[in-house]
């Protein structure tokens, strides 16, 4: 039976029109960004990370690296994250660590706790984030951020947890380190980037949060209350469980009061542990290292 050829032609356009769909719909798939009721999302679909790796200095105990990677842009601005890598010498399969700073913290002030970690045998990446240091690009204030939210773009609150989740695909992707152990932590802001990040990325074993809290946002009929929730950690911190979850604070702190600190943690399902560091202020200080040791002891059974 022969197929004239303009039959076989609207056949054949046909096919292509189909394929050209189906392959649309895959791509929308694989779109890793989503917003559902009051919570957005991020899924594992991420694809490989773009990123390079620069050796800056190397000591007796463990070797720096310049990191920077390729995240997703705001609006139409590209951005690059950059951070600092710091892997112990001599040691494979190390645990890692995403160690997220505090607001208007540059990764070299947060050397101090990632150098601590590392000389225990963890790979720490610590970063810029955006706004901050050599990532630079835009950070906006949440009246600002709400109306990029409104136009159905991705808020710069939701791109900082997405920086934290390509740091985890970078430390997954580097040598020497064990990819089915990676916990996430962070301080202040970084802190609450940390629980919402450790609740939307489950592979994450574990949540170290330092001087954080959430904003104890309440459920209402407001306009902009979706987006409020979308970026409360309180909101999120149910679902880090059956994760372990660690929250360390000082009991002088005047920045994030130690009330409203105890008060998310009240949120947070089993596991989980809170310590309080007597006599300290706001952020890292000495007299939690026994309680950060614990932490990742616990959160990677070592």
């Amino acid at each position: 039976m022969r197929i004239k050829k303009r039959t076989a032609y609207i056949i054949l356009s046909f096919l292509l029109i189909i394929a050209a769909a189906f392959l649309f719909i895959k791509y929308l798939d694989k779109s890793p960004y989503g917003f559902k009721g009051d919570k957005f999302f991020y899924s594992n679909n991420r694809g490989d990370p773009w990123y390079e790796s620069n050796l800056m200095n190397k000591t007796e105990s463990m070797e720096v690296y310049l990191i920077k990677y390729k995240s997703r842009d705001f609006l139409s601005y590209p951005v690059t994250i950059y951070g600092l890598l710091f892997m112990p010498l001599g040691k494979k399969d190390a645990p890692g660590i995403v160690l997220l700073p505090g607001g208007g913290v540059k990764k070299e002030a947060e050397s101090t706790l990632a150098r601590e970690l590392a000389n225990r045998g963890y790979a720490v990446l610590t970063i810029d984030q955006r706004g901050i240091g050599e990532t630079g690009s835009y950070y906006l204030g949440i009246e600002e951020d709400y109306k990029v939210f409104l136009t159905g773009k991705e808020p710069i609150q939701h791109l900082s947890v997405y920086d934290a989740l390509r740091a985890y695909d970078v430390l997954k992707d580097i040598g020497n380190v064990k990819k089915e152990n990676i916990a996430v932590a962070g301080e202040s802001m970084g802190g609450r980037y940390a629980i919402i990040a450790g609740a939307v990325e489950k592979r994450f074993k574990g949540v170290v949060a330092i001087s954080a809290s959430g904003f104890h946002i309440k459920k209402d009929n407001s306009p902009e209350n979706p987006y409020l929730l979308s970026i409360d950690p309180d909101h999120y911190i149910p679902d880090i469980s059956p994760r372990p979850l660690f929250m360390l604070h000082g009991d002088n702190d005047s920045n994030i009061k130690l009330a409203d600190a105890e008060f998310t943690f009240s949120i947070a399902k089993e596991p989980k542990k809170f310590f309080i560091a007597e006599g300290c202020g706001h952020g890292y200080c000495d007299k939690m290292n026994g309680a950060i040791k614990e932490a990742f002891e616990k959160i990677f059974q070592r």
